[in-house]
């Protein structure tokens, strides 16, 4: 090739031409799955047509706050100066302040009476009534035995309620001298209180036993009830309905003794002696039994 200084313009042009510019070719194009990123951008929308909805605030001022993290906590400082009845304001200087603060009454004399109750509740955790602090072994050794189930059933429900209720302030009465004494130290009576509280515990389990005994009573009796179709355990007694409803076999029974009676009757007044069956009462007896 000549030097660049003797070759002709048109045709130093057309080599630069060739020089610089490249054929297209298989080679140079990118791989199909990165086709879409080449491709200029499009202005989409989103599906919903309204317009995106600011910060929402609710101006609630404790957002965020948390007790436990120790976040977002103000600072707040109490007075406890105290204040001028007066004015009201807060009073700063010592001479102001001593003057407003009460003063302690050291003298019993000069303080005044508390009114009491005499008849307060508080009074039943301390023997008599409250007229002594602690009751001597010699009082506390006068009890007599606990209560047992045979005399306990015979007792209906408010008098064992009353009894419990009794058993439990009796009890709470020796555990309270009982603590009394191990506090003051070197006390007797503690096996005369635990003495009456045995006897105690004894009356309750007796209790609980008997109210048990009624309450399986009750329950075989309710089971008894929904079987037998005499009686309507769901009859309005206010309204007038009947809860026992007998069968047509039990009153055509009481229809026939009714005859036999009337026949025995005019049979008497003839002259005629006449004998009636006796029941099978060992039948009987037998149904009856559970």
């Amino acid at each position: 090739m000549p030097p660049p200084s003797t070759m002709h313009c048109a045709r130093r042009s057309s080599a630069l031409t060739q020089i610089f510019t490249t054929r297209p070719t298989t080679s140079t194009l990118p791989p199909p799955f990165l086709l879409p990123a080449f491709t200029t951008p499009t202005t989409t929308s989103s599906f919903s047509t309204t317009t995106p909805s600011l910060a929402r605030k609710d101006g609630n001022f404790a957002r965020g706050t948390s007790a436990l993290r120790r976040s977002g906590l103000k600072r707040q400082t109490l007075s406890v100066l105290p204040t001028d009845p007066a004015t009201g304001r807060a009073l700063k200087n010592r001479s102001d302040v001593l003057p407003i603060i009460p003063k302690p009454v050291l003298n019993p004399l000069d303080r005044s009476p508390v009114s009491t109750d005499p008849d307060h509740g508080l009074y039943e955790f301390f023997p008599q009534g409250g007229a002594k602090l602690l009751a001597t072994p010699d009082e506390l050794y006068q009890c007599g035995r606990g209560w047992t189930m045979p005399e306990l059933r015979n007792k209906d429900w408010d008098d064992l309620w009353r009894l419990w209720w009794v058993c439990i302030k009796e009890r709470n009465r020796c555990l309270t001298g009982d603590f009394e004494r191990e506090r003051c130290g070197n006390m007797y009576g503690l096996y005369e209180s635990q003495t009456r509280v045995k006897e105690v515990k004894k009356t309750m389990r007796a209790i609980r036993a008997v109210l048990i005994e009624r309450w399986y009573a009750w329950e075989n009796a309710r089971v008894e009830a929904m079987n037998d179709p005499e009686v309507n355990l769901a009859a309005d007694l206010e309204a007038g309905e009947a809860a026992y409803l007998p069968s047509s076999d039990f009153a055509e029974d009481g229809e026939a003794d009714a005859t036999t009676s009337i026949k025995a009757t005019d049979g008497a007044k003839d002259g005629k002696e006449q004998f009636t069956p006796l029941p099978d009462t060992k039948a009987a007896q037998q149904e009856t039994r559970v």
